[in-house]
Order: structure tokens, then C-alpha cells, then sequence
């Protein structure tokens, strides 16, 4: 298939015909005009040796209408030409033998026509000179096509005769043309000035076949005709070399192009932009750019003279150099699989009319060895190399080439990938290759870089492992306390962490208390196994002495059950009932106290404190009854009210004295 090289607008004349028509109206000859042609005609020969004077005497007739119709005769060619009488007496020298007719003359003498005075009338028609015939005025001009190369008219020369003659054929179709009209002997003038031309445009284009042919042809069908009937040369002046005029001039160097067996991706004249759509994802390699001049929003390889690559915005500076020269214009490099694309401009061998052509033309290809890869800025990359290619490669890609690295190095990378290329960098598995977290600093950090990654106590350095277990405990809001091995401390560390050992508390003294500082204990132990580090907590070591000491005081006031003693379970109603016995029993066994007893108890005690308070109420109202009232025994009511109260309040301090000594001996008998 032909390669298309360019198409570009030619235009060529289509001229104006101006044209001048002179013609007659045919008529009836008046009786003077048919006497006179008659007389020219030698109608009558033996009057030929007389002149017109004597015919006009014999004839009676007015030299004006004589000198009027010699006139007509003259002037409309019926007659050969003849000095017209100026006067009366000037016909005696006008002899008849002077008067002959025309050819035309004849004609119409025989036909007894008459031709009328002279008329004049001028049209316009437009020449085709591709066509050689007339056609309708051209729609648009060369002012309305951009870059359009004007054909030199020189190229469509007219035939003048040929102009006549359709001038000619397009005589009948004018209004005033009927028929009583014709026109007179060589009464078709025809001016065509190539200054009052205009183009016709027409789409010419060049290509190249697969023996490097190079072929003008048009879409226009009639323009095509014209150049297959040209001179090849002809052809290469007036097309091929405008179309190649800006491809010239782009050319830098006089390099010989060479195309490659395989790889060749684009072929075009040197002043076009290769064809990049097969390169894919690619990276423009610059030699030696200037920063300044380069474009912020395009991501580009810069060669340049450092020590070490670098990232500014979307622009990787390596350490390299490389002469744009030898006809090398630009490179393009595919991290996705280390494709390497040169782009080349210079002169192609071609052929034209079966001769070698140099054509100024620009190549693309895929290089066969793959330098710019081997370089060590890309061999072996750094940071800045990676997060540039992280925008060309997957991320699990670079994950493979990172090396190990500080969390704050990967927070850093991470954000330079994000304000580079506006994405997110954050791979599976890249919490592996994060060193040990040294601080709280760092445990921040990971964990906000890392949210849905578990932190794990050996993710930890010794020194942070030891602080992990106070940085959850000094702030609520710190990520330590999503750490799974403190979990159990943690919960711990709140319920058993107000025990004070100074002041012991006796709604503090459960079971289920001293059952958590064994679970307290053993995690201790447990994890101490595993992250010994950790056991050297500040915040651990103080809560198991401050436990510790908690036990010990809690042992010193409440003694260790002897189990030989025999066990008294007491109910709620033998309590209420016989609380002078309680003291006894306590001698002889160990009292135990049920859960529901207690409940039943502190329900009792609760309602004793509701009895108390509702005969506290009766007798205010009853006392604000008693001072509106005027009796003389409202002193003794109100004393034997004191008295009966005093008797209750009795009642109701023996039984709570009884209830806190029972409570303190179930305690430590459990």
C-alpha cells in the first residue's frame, strides 16, 4: 500500500472571457436601399456609364435620402466602401460603375433583406483551459484556502481562435439574440487577460510506493489528466518541489537515512510530526535541555551534566550526554517493557521519473539495542528514577526495585509520586520492606501510611518496643492502642490501674478483681517470653508493683479462709429474724452470705431508707397541721410521735450495724 507523504492545494487559472458582440437586426430593404443595390448590382447595365446625379434627376430623387441610403450601405458592408457626397453636386462624380456589391451585399440583395443600423452588446463566460470550453464562474478563490500554491498561467496557455468560436456558439443563447438578429462579418472580439482570472483549487497528493516511487496524483479527476499529460519534469518543478518546499527547509544536517528491515513505526516528510501512536506510554528523552525551556506539563528525560539523577516536577535530569546530531532529532523511551524509539531526520533515497530524488524525510523505529536502558541512572535507579517511573510502570513494578527503607523515607516517597503525578503510591506488601519503627514518631507514620496493616509488636525496634505500652497509655488518641499484643494489657491496665494500695476501697475488693491482676500477671509473663523488651515498660513494671502492693494490703485485713471450719449459709429471713444469733454462728463457723441474700439485704436496707424518708415527710405535714390547729394535747401527740420514731431509728441502726459486720467477714471467705 502507497505511503502518503502530504496533500497539499494547488490552483490553477480559470479565465474570463470578456467578449464583444456587434450585430444587426435584419429587415426589409427600403425602396432606395433595394433601387441602389440594385443599380450596384448592374441591374441595369445600360445605365452603367452614368452617374448618380442623372439617376437622381431622371428618378426625381432628394440627395438625402440618396446620401442616407448610401450610407446604410456602406456602413452595413452590403457595398463596397465609397467616399460618401458631402454635397448635392458631389454625385455627379459618384458614377455607377463605382458602386459594387458585397459578397454580403449579394446575399441580401437576394434575399431582399436589410441589415439594421450597428448594436453592440458584451458578455462574460469563464474559460476553462483543463476543459478548453466555457464554464459557470468559479464558487470560491484562492483567498479563502489557506496556503495554496498558485499555478503559474504560463502552464494553461489559451488558443484565441478557440475563444472565438465558443464565444460564437454562446451568441445564441443571449437575450437580445432572436431571428432577426446576425452578427456582422468578424463580429467577435474576445479579450482573456490572466489578471482577471481566478483559481480553481484542487487537492494534489504525494506518495510513496513499496520501491520508494514517488507518485503526484489528484482526487480531481480533470487536474489528474493534466498531470499524467505533463512532462515529468514539468511535474517535479511546479508540484513536487512546493510540496517538499518546507520539508527542505527543516532539514539540519545532510544526513543519509537508512530504513530499518524491522521496526520502522512512521515515515514522514521532515517538516511533519511523526506518527507516535504505536510507541505507546513513552517518555521523550531531551539532549542537554535547558530547565527554562522545557514544558512543566510533559513528562520528559533530560541528559545532563550532575552527579546524580534528579526530579524537578515532571522532568527526570539524569547524569548523561548526548549531541543531538547525525540527524538523531528526538528519542523515546517505555519503561513498561525498556523499549527504546529513535526519531531521524534527513534525505531518503526516493525515485522520480526513474531517477534517484533525495527526499527530506523523517523516520521512526524501534532501536534494536536498548542503550538508554543500560545507563546506571536506569540500570540501577534511585528515589528520584523510581517515583518518575511511577508514573509509567505498575506500582508492583517498583515495589520490586525499591530497596529497604526508614517509614519516614516511604511517607516522603510516597508524597513526592503524589505531588509529581497526582496519584496514590501504595503497592501490597510495601509495609515489608519498612524498617523496624525506631519511635511514636514513626508509629504514626506507619500507621497512617498503612491503615488497613495490622501493627504488629515486631514491626518494632527493642528501644520502641520497651515504649510502645506507655505511648498507648499517655494518649488515648495514639496508634499504639491499635497494636494487637497490648490489647489485653490495655483493657487491663484500665479497670486495675485505680486499685491505689494507700487507700483501699471496699467496693473495690471483688473477686473479679483479683482474678484480673492474675490475668494481669500471666499476660505479663506471657509476653515478657516473646517481646522481653516490652516487660521493661515503665507503665507495666509500675502497674505490677502498684497490683502487688494492692493484694498485700488487701490480705492484711481480711484472713485466709480455713477450710476445716464448718460453713453456716445464712437466708435473708433468719437474719431479720434472729440477728442476736449471729454472733455466735460466727464463732463456730464460717458464715457465707449468698449473692441473692446480699441482694435481698441492701433491697431491705433501701427500704428502710424509703420508710425513714416517708415518716420524715408525715410529720412535717403533720406539724404544719398541728400549727394551724389550737389543742391543748398537741404536745403530747407530737412527743409520742419523737418517741415511736426514736424507737424506729433504734431498730434501723442495730440492723445496718449488723449488716456491715456480716458483709466484712463474707469478703475473704468469698
Amino acid at each position: 500500500m502507497d505511503k502518503l507523504l502530504a496533500k497539499k492545494t494547488f490552483s490553477y487559472p480559470i479565465y474570463r472571457a470578456d467578449t464583444e458582440y456587434r450585430y444587426r437586426k435584419i429587415g426589409t430593404p427600403t425602396v432606395f436601399a433595394e433601387l441602389l443595390m440594385g443599380l450596384a448590382h448592374n441591374d441595369f447595365p445600360q445605365l452603367a456609364d452614368n452617374n448618380l446625379a442623372q439617376i437622381a434627376h431622371i428618378l426625381k430623387l432628394d440627395f438625402t435620402f440618396i446620401r442616407y441610403t448610401l450610407e446604410n450601405l456602406n456602413d452595413t458592408g452590403l457595398i463596397e466602401h465609397i467616399d460618401l457626397p458631402d454635397k448635392k453636386d458631389d454625385l455627379d462624380k459618384l458614377s455607377l460603375r463605382d458602386l459594387r456589391l458585397t459578397d454580403n451585399g449579394k446575399k441580401f440583395y437576394h434575399e431582399k433583406k436589410m441589415p439594421g443600423r450597428r448594436r453592440t452588446e458584451y458578455a462574460e463566460f469563464w474559460f476553462n483551459p483543463l476543459l478548453n470550453e466555457y464554464i459557470g464562474k468559479p464558487k470560491q478563490s484562492a483567498s479563502n484556502v489557506e496556503d495554496v500554491v498558485e499555478l503559474n498561467c504560463s502552464l494553461f496557455p489559451v488558443n484565441e481562435a478557440l475563444l472565438q468560436q465558443l464565444s460564437g456558439l454562446e451568441s445564441t443563447n443571449q437575450k437580445w439574440f432572436d431571428a432577426e438578429t446576425e452578427l456582422e462579418h468578424d463580429g467577435i472580439s474576445v479579450t482573456c487577460d490572466e489578471d482577471t482570472s481566478l483559481p480553481q483549487t484542487v487537492p494534489v497528493k504525494l506518495t510513496l510506493d513499496g520501491n520508494r516511487y514517488l507518485n503526484i496524483d489528484s482526487e480531481d479527476k480533470l487536474f489528474s489528466q493534466w498531470i499524467n499529460t505533463r512532462e515529468p519534469q514539468v511535474i517535479k518543478e511546479v508540484l513536487l518541489e512546493p510540496m517538499i518546499f518546507d520539508a527542505e527547509d527543516a532539514i539540519e544536517w545532510d544526513v543519509d537515512l537508512d530504513l530499518p528491515e524491522n521496526g520502522l513505526l512512521s515515515l514522514v516528510l521532515a517538516d511533519q510530526e511523526s506518527d507516535t501512536r504505536q510507541i505507546g506510554n513513552t517518555v521523550e528523552v531531551k539532549f542537554n535541555g535547558n530547565h527554562d525551556e522545557l514544558d512543566d506539563k510533559t513528562p520528559l528525560i533530560v541528559f545532563a551534566n550532575i552527579a546524580e539523577a534528579e526530579l524537578h516536577g515532571k522532568h527526570l535530569f539524569i547524569p548523561a550526554r548526548l549531541d543531538d546530531s547525525d540527524g538523531l532529532t528526538r528519542v523515546f523511551f517505555r519503561f513498561s517493557d525498556n523499549t527504546l524509539f529513535v526519531e531521524e531526520t534527513g534525505y531518503l533515497e526516493c525515485y522520480f521519473d526513474h531517477q534517484p530524488y533525495p527526499l527530506p524525510a523523517k523516520i521512526l523505529y524501534q532501536e534494536s539495542e536498548n542503550w538508554l536502558a543500560d545507563l546506571p541512572a536506569l540500570s540501577q535507579p534511585n528515589m528520584a528514577v523510581l517515583a518518575f517511573m511511577a508514573n509509567f510502570v505498575p506500582a508492583v513494578d517498583i515495589l520490586k526495585k525499591l530497596p529497604e527503607m526508614t517509614i519516614t523515607q516511604a511517607v516522603g516517597f510516597a508524597e513526592l509520586i503524589k505531588k509529581t503525578w497526582s496519584k496514590p503510591f501504595l503497592p501490597e506488601n510495601w509495609e515489608e520492606k519498612i524498617e523496624p519503627l525506631n519511635n511514636e514518631d514513626d508509629l504514626e507514620q506507619f500507621a497512617k501510611l498503612f491503615p488497613k496493616t495490622e501493627l504488629a509488636l515486631a514491626r518494632f525496634s527493642t528501644e520502641a518496643q520497651q515504649q510502645a505500652f506507655d505511648w498507648a497509655v499517655g494518649n488515648e488518641k495514639s496508634a499504639a492502642r491499635k497494636i494487637p499484643e497490648l490489647s489485653e494489657l490495655l483493657m487491663l491496665h484500665k479497670t486495675l490501674g485505680r486499685l491505689n494500695p494507700d487507700e483501699l476501697a471496699l467496693k473495690d475488693i471483688k473477686p473479679n478483681n483479683l482474678e484480673q491482676i492474675t490475668q494481669w500477671q500471666e499476660n505479663v509473663v506471657k509476653i515478657n517470653r516473646t517481646f522481653p523488651a516490652l516487660a521493661d515498660s515503665d507503665g507495666i513494671i509500675k502497674l505490677s508493683e502498684q497490683l502487688k502492693k494492692w493484694q498485700s494490703a488487701v490480705f492484711r485485713y481480711f484472713e485466709p479462709m480455713d477450710e476445716t471450719r464448718k460453713f453456716a449459709v445464712l437466708d435473708t429471713n433468719f437474719i431479720r429474724n434472729r440477728p442476736d444469733k449471729l454472733s455466735a454462728i460466727q464463732t463456730e463457723c464460717t458464715v457465707i452470705l449468698p449473692q441473692t441474700v446480699l441482694g435481698e439485704l441492701d433491697y431491705q436496707k433501701e427500704k428502710f431508707k424509703r420508710d425513714l424518708a416517708a415518716a420524715k415527710q408525715t410529720l412535717v405535714e403533720k406539724n404544719e397541721q398541728c400549727e394551724a390547729m389550737v389543742s391543748d394535747d398537741i404536745d403530747a401527740k407530737i412527743a409520742d410521735c419523737d418517741v415511736r420514731l426514736g424507737r424506729l431509728k433504734a431498730e434501723l441502726d442495730a440492723v445496718r450495724m449488723q449488716l456491715n459486720q456480716l458483709n466484712s467477714k463474707e469478703q475473704p471467705n468469698g
